[in-house]
């Protein structure tokens, strides 16, 4: 019996923009984690709070007391670190 198979392509949805086609958005795109971990990770003044990580694949939190009390509470109405689900 073979594994099996996970497609792993990677689509690059740039180019099919620019070649005149639509990406159809979520009515909650912007306001899931992704979303709003991507705004956080944007945002300048959190870069000595949490950052990407040098290759761009991956971020890292680097003062969770900060993270906790400032960042936290504004994007995701809440203080309790333990209630994200970061997985």
């Amino acid at each position: 019996m073979f594994p099996r198979y996970t497609d792993h392509t990677y689509h690059d949805f740039a180019a099919y923009l620019k070649a005149g086609g639509r990406i159809e958005k979520h009515k909650k795109s912007d306001r899931n984690f992704p979303a709003r971990l991507h705004a956080i990770l944007a945002d300048e003044r959190y870069a000595h709070i949490i950052t990407w990580m040098p290759h761009g694949r991956a971020w890292k939190v680097l003062k969770k007391d900060l993270l906790v009390e400032t960042v936290i509470p504004k994007y995701f109405g809440q203080s309790k670190f333990s209630s994200i689900n970061f997985s």
